[in-house]
């Protein structure tokens, strides 16, 4: 289960109160929040399993409640899937820290970015953007990394990660990444201490636009 990292650092700071729900065992509660989240996970969006189905349907129920629905990675996915959008697999697996996204204009849920910016990836698959939604952020080898569709604010990339998060991931999968020619675990590992505070601050000033983008 992927948990919220810094991400829910910054919400607790604030004062939010958080239900973290592990939605592949537990059910989904029918309360309605000021801000849904929807996490990554190794399944893919096209998996025909119950709980991704009931993601969608609440995915689907908080945008028409105008409820702010934010899908990192596979939560990403899921949002895309859910209006209309094709999830497939990429030509490539993007794992490890990038610094080649580049915004679409200028949205408001990146005001301050460096453009390009800094992310941690782990994904294969990548999906089409839903009718009327709205890119936000491309990078070289994928053209939709962050997209908007009314309420729901999809991103394929991780800027939630802190860095027992990211050692682990590794640590976990070390044998699979083993096996993917484009993928160097050990200097992921080594771009760390680089690189995190720079996603994490990232992840801080995205946090804030969208506290203001919708009154959080």
């Amino acid at each position: 289960m992927e948990g919220p990292g810094y991400l829910g650092d910054l919400l607790r700071k604030d004062g939010f109160d958080i239900c973290l729900v592990n939605a592949k065992h537990e059910t989904l509660p029918e309360i309605e929040h000021s801000l849904v989240i929807v996490l990554g996970a190794p399944e893919s969006a096209n998996d025909n399993l119950n709980y991704l189905l009931q993601e969608q349907v609440l995915i689907k129920k908080s945008v028409e409640k105008n409820i702010p629905v934010l899908g990192i990675c596979l939560g990403s996915q899921l949002i895309a899937k859910t209006f209309g959008g094709k999830v497939y697999g990429g030509h490539k697996k993007e794992i490890g820290f990038y610094h080649d996204l580049v915004l679409e204009g200028s949205p408001k849920l990146f005001s301050n970015f460096k453009n390009p910016f800094t992310v941690f990836h782990w994904h294969g698959d990548t999906f089409d953007l839903p009718e009327d939604s709205t890119r936000l952020a491309r990078s070289h080898d994928y053209l939709n990394q962050a997209f908007q569709f009314q309420s729901a604010i999809g991103l394929q990339f991780h800027l939630e990660v802190k860095e027992e998060m990211v050692k682990l991931w590794l640590d976990k999968n070390k044998k699979k990444l083993h096996n993917i020619s484009n993928i160097d675990a050990e200097k992921i590992r080594k771009d760390i201490d680089e690189n995190i505070l720079i996603v994490k601050n990232n992840m801080e000033i995205f946090y804030n636009n969208l506290k203001s983008s919708f009154n959080l």
